[in-house]
């Protein structure tokens, strides 16, 4: 896992092409379009997306999907849908952003 680069507005990591920016309300990430997170949350996404990018998918066995598990649940999610949207090309993701329709139509 590598290190995420964290300011008063963005978050990166050089594993991952996925992104963090406060916005208005709080904070929004890549790979969780519509939701605002808080700094934390923001940060444990961050680190989702920089473990999956720098390593890839882990194998079933590996350790490390205790701590994916965890992390997952911060966000409401479950591990294999945190890595599952984490994983996906940024490009595929704000193209499905795109394609999405708004919310109350």
């Amino acid at each position: 896992m590598g290190s995420i680069t964290i300011t008063d507005t963005h978050m990166s990591s050089l594993d991952t092409p996925h992104s963090a920016t406060v916005t208005g309300g709080g904070w929004q990430v890549s790979w969780l379009p519509g939701r605002t997170l808080d700094r934390n949350q923001a940060i444990t996404a961050m680190t989702i997306a920089s473990t999956v990018g720098g390593n890839g998918v882990p194998r079933a066995d590996n350790p490390i999907w205790m701590h994916l598990d965890g992390w997952a649940a911060e966000l409401g999610l479950t591990a294999p849908a945190a890595v599952a949207r984490a994983a996906k090309p940024l490009q595929e993701r704000e193209a499905e952003t795109r394609q999405e329709p708004e919310a109350g139509r």
